[in-house]
């Protein structure tokens, strides 16, 4: 008896199948059916799925950051606020840098954001929704007594900018390492905000 697969594992496998071709081919020689094929489905079950590549680009880019929330919901576990946000910032470097396929991916979606609607409005979310969360863990370290008074809608902007930009850095430069770029960031982002006791 063949055992059928769940429409989630069925899903994951297109998502990875499909994050391979745009890899190999670009976006814009991508089609549905290298995707397909790659996937192992049919064209018409792909299409049942989703209704153009960009959507199959879109979902791609969803599976990976549910990465970036699994991160997140451990940072909310740690015994502090700057424990927590020291923990999200190591993370999600690491995430990037031992995971090549997606960080190509995410910049390649990122060149196609100007061009596709949907995917720019994915990424505007997920960009207010993150900077929302540091905003709230700046606002409760404050609260708590961890953090001073400042401007924490500043604080998450400049933060999640920061990140995303020393990604580049570190893919171009091996000299670049994680232990010291983790300092650079507890001293520009979070020592300066510490209540002295």
């Amino acid at each position: 008896m063949v055992t059928r697969k769940s429409k989630e594992e069925r899903l994951n496998e297109i998502s990875s199948a499909a994050l391979d071709v745009f890899l190999e081919k670009g976006y814009e020689n991508t089609t549905m059916e290298a995707i397909a094929q790659r996937a192992g489905v049919s064209k018409g079950g792909l299409y049942h799925h989703f209704q153009s590549k960009d959507h199959v680009l879109l979902m791609v880019n969803q599976k990976i950051c549910q990465e970036m929330d699994e991160i997140f919901e451990k940072a909310a576990q740690c015994g502090s606020v700057k424990e927590g946000i020291l923990y999200y910032i190591e993370n999600y470097i690491r995430f990037w840098l031992e995971h090549p396929r997606e960080t190509s991916f995410l910049f390649m979606s990122l060149a196609k954001v100007l061009d596709n609607e949907e995917l720019l409005n994915y990424y505007h979310d997920y960009t207010l929704d993150y900077v929302q969360y540091f905003e709230q863990a700046f606002t409760r370290g404050i609260h708590q007594g961890e953090f001073i008074s400042h401007d924490v809608k500043t604080s998450a902007l400049m933060l999640m900018s920061a990140l995303d930009g020393i990604l580049f850095y570190m893919i171009s430069d091996e000299d670049l390492h994680l232990d010291e770029i983790m300092q650079h960031f507890q001293d520009k982002f979070i020592k300066p905000l510490e209540k002295i006791k």
